[in-house]
């Protein structure tokens, strides 16, 4: 009987104590963290960007654009313009809301919890360029009702195209000045990929995304638009060395998209007729920089001997363009022509299309460039934009481009599904599961966006 009331005190002691001497820490998973600091968070969200920006969305758009051509599978439906609500679902829910916009979000509060306007300055920029890539492809989109997990049951509001502008505008005015801020409590370093902690290029960065985005809204604020660009380039990039890009590894996770791409599925992409013809026309020396071959696949006629695209841009450690110098000198060459500054134009077109050819290793002794050089009496807006769009090998802005200026002049692909050329993407499937009372409804890929539809 003894041993018995031993027992049951002994158990009794046993469970009214257990907190006071089992580790609490014994049931914490640390592959499973619950915070993580700022500093490990910068890194992965620049290389999720340049990976969907690099990657998914520019296959879809540069093909729609006819730099590139997809020859087979999935790639030549997309030349074609076959495009369903599913294909979206990746890009949307699993790069650029998750991990992107959500691992940012967190990023800027921590930056102002722990009195940080270094990091609050570049998580802005970051968000700014995640909603600008998202509502130019999309249109209206959630963020000031998202990206809140449970509290709103996963269901966030749509903000308008135009809303959404205004808060990348605010976002990059909040950026520059955090990031002139003297002191910040933790400042970025080697953790920052892109510019290793240099806030003078992150804040030249903030300007020239303000000067993109400006001229974004040219159909909708005229002579405005290019005027707030063209101030916001005064503070923008000076050279090559400022470009905005992420460079890839060699390891297998953490390589270029493009090169993951065609790894995965072998010869899935290859060069387009039409922009294959418009570098061979002027013998321009970047067709060999961006694909291997001269031969082009013409749109919706798949051609298995068509080049590939060159190791600059499809090896492993083949960088993104997120922004960069030459974009701002195409920036500024449009938006100087449409205010009727036909010298500073042609300036600006002659700079941007020799630092083109300089970043691409095609300068040489500047015979090709001197011969292709525009003057205030020769200078023209098309000119300006098929220019741009030769600069721009897998960029994203050139679909935008052919949205706002019509340059350039392109051919519906043979075949093709739908009676013009894409000029937005479909809502995933998952947001119209899961979201569909607030998801807009009716549109299809050939609907026009907010700053797309004319006045």
């Amino acid at each position: 009987m003894k041993k018995i009331l031993i027992s049951i005190l002994f158990i009794g002691v046993l469970f009214s104590s257990c907190e006071k001497w089992i580790d609490p820490s014994m049931n914490v998973d640390p592959n499973n963290p619950t915070d993580v600091a700022m500093a490990q968070l910068v890194a992965p969200i620049e290389a999720n960007l340049a990976y969907i920006v690099g990657g998914e969305l520019a296959r879809w758009n540069c093909v729609w654009m006819q730099q590139i051509a997809g020859i087979q599978g999935q790639s030549a439906d997309n030349d074609i313009y076959v495009f369903g609500e599913s294909d979206a679902n990746n890009a949307w829910s699993w790069n650029l809301y998750a991990p992107g916009m959500i691992n940012t979000k967190i990023l800027m509060e921590k930056a102002v919890a722990e009195n940080s306007p270094h990091y609050a300055g570049i998580a802005k920029i970051l968000m700014a360029y995640h909603l600008g890539v998202t509502t130019d492809q999309w249109g209206d989109i959630p963020y000031s009702d998202a990206l809140k997990g449970a509290s709103n049951e996963f269901k966030p509001k749509y903000d308008t195209q135009e809303k959404i502008y205004t808060t990348i505008f605010t976002l990059l005015g909040e950026a520059i000045t955090d990031l002139d801020a003297a002191r910040s409590t933790y400042s970025p370093d080697a953790e920052d990929l892109i510019f290793g902690g240099d806030m003078a290029k992150w804040k030249k960065t903030a300007y020239a995304l303000k000067a993109r985005y400006s001229l974004h809204l040219a159909k909708k604020k005229g002579a405005a638009a290019y005027a707030d660009a063209l101030t916001a380039l005064t503070n923008a990039y000076k050279s090559n060395d400022d470009d905005f890009r992420f460079v890839f590894g060699s390891a297998a996770n953490n390589s270029n998209p493009i090169y993951q791409s065609e790894q995965q599925r072998a010869s899935y992409y290859s060069a387009s007729a039409t922009y294959m013809n418009m570098l061979a026309g002027k013998n321009d020396p970047r067709q060999a920089v961006y694909f291997d071959g001269t031969v082009g696949s013409k749109p919706g006629e798949p051609n298995s001997n068509a080049a590939v695209i060159g190791a600059a841009y499809a090896s492993s450690i083949s960088p993104v363009y997120l922004m960069s110098y030459v974009e701002v000198k195409f920036i500024e060459a449009e938006a100087s022509f449409k205010t009727n500054d036909k010298l500073r134009a042609a300036n600006a077109y002659n700079d941007g299309l020799k630092a083109s050819l300089q970043r691409e290793g095609v300068y040489g002794d500047g015979s090709w460039f001197n011969s292709q050089k525009e003057t205030d009496v020769t200078i023209t807006l098309e000119k300006i934009m098929n220019q741009k769009y030769l600069s721009s090998f897998l960029s994203i802005e050139t679909w935008t481009d052919w949205r706002r200026t019509g340059f350039p002049s392109l051919v519906m692909a043979k075949g093709a599904v739908t009676s013009e050329i894409p000029r937005r993407l479909l809502y995933p499937a998952e947001e119209r599961l899961y979201n569909g009372e607030n998801m807009p409804t009716g549109l299809t890929l050939t609907s026009r966006i907010w700053w797309d539809a004319a006045n």
